[in-house]
């Protein structure tokens, strides 16, 4: 039961303060593709403690929570009513692994069919107002639009507005903007994360997933467009198209005027991530193995 229950409270510590580490790597100077790893070990190291729980209440014997306090030189472990809970986390632990894989398979189709549908219907109505040039569909609206979906063909559309309010410069910077968008699969990161919370809309670190990677694959593409233009023209760019600056415009425009990503940041956020799973599972494991002991021994 130790180890179980130390797992499962490793898996709450990482939902629960995972997101607050995600608002610290959106601000920090580090590489965009950091960003995505971080937010990766997170899930994988919350949903691995989640299936270690399960599977050290399963296990033959509980042979892993015995070893460890003979490990410990703590002398004999007695299971008696021990087992009892571990039946419950297990059975518990199963039936929520399976409502939550299910959930996430029927939100990750209907991502999918959605993006299909979105993309058949803005190629078909396209293809009937406005020509491509150079890959670009042009629309004749006056709104400064400049958007991307992914799809057979991909397609990247801007306004004719937006033409007339930027220069060339700064257009040719929210092309490749939208085209990174598309070279790195974000519509793809998008639909996994929104399919993460809708498999786990009660823990807050998939809840807030949705968000935090929307914020991410935007500073990746203005930092794309950035390397090949300049960070002022992306920067002046952005201005023109948000007049009125919303939080995450603001966050963008600060990362631009801030230049690269440092490496001892995005090391010390992968260490944090990393650590943050194994340093409380271990501390939980040794803290629960030494204080049941006593009342076990004298059971």
């Amino acid at each position: 039961m130790i180890v179980s229950a130390a797992l499962v409270a490793t898996a709450a510590v990482v939902g629960f303060c995972g997101p607050a580490l995600l608002r610290r790597v959106l601000r920090a100077r580090m590489s965009s593709p950091l960003r995505f790893v971080v937010w990766i070990l997170l899930l994988g190291s919350m949903i691995a403690a989640g299936a270690g729980a399960v599977a050290a209440a399963f296990g033959p014997g509980h042979e892993v929570a015995r070893r460890l306090v003979a490990w410990l030189r703590l002398d004999t472990l007695r299971h008696h009513e021990v087992l009892h809970l571990d039946e419950v986390v297990g059975l518990s632990g199963a039936l929520l692994a399976a409502g939550a894989a299910g959930a996430f398979a029927l939100a990750a189709i209907r991502r999918y069919r959605h993006q299909l549908r979105l993309h058949d219907r803005h190629f078909a109505e396209l293809s009937m107002v406005c020509r491509a040039r150079a890959g670009v569909w042009w629309l004749p609206s006056e709104e400064k639009l400049a958007y991307s979906i992914a799809g057979k063909p991909d397609l990247v559309v801007l306004s004719e507005g937006l033409a007339k309010d930027l220069s060339a410069l700064e257009l040719a910077a929210v092309v490749d903007h939208e085209r990174s968008h598309l070279r790195g699969r974000h519509h793809r990161l998008v639909g996994f994360a929104h399919a993460v919370s809708a498999a786990l809309p009660f823990v807050p670190l998939a809840r807030q997933s949705p968000e935090f990677v929307a914020a991410a694959v935007e500073l990746s593409a203005d930092a794309a467009a950035g390397r090949r233009h300049g960070p002022a023209t992306v920067s002046a760019a952005l201005d023109r198209m948000h007049p009125v600056r919303s939080a995450a415009t603001a966050l963008r425009l600060e990362h631009l005027a801030r230049g690269h990503g440092s490496a001892m940041t995005g090391a010390l956020a992968l260490a944090t991530a990393a650590l943050l799973p194994v340093s409380t599972a271990a501390a939980l494991i040794v803290a629960g193995a030494w204080t049941a002991t006593p009342a076990l021994l004298h059971a």
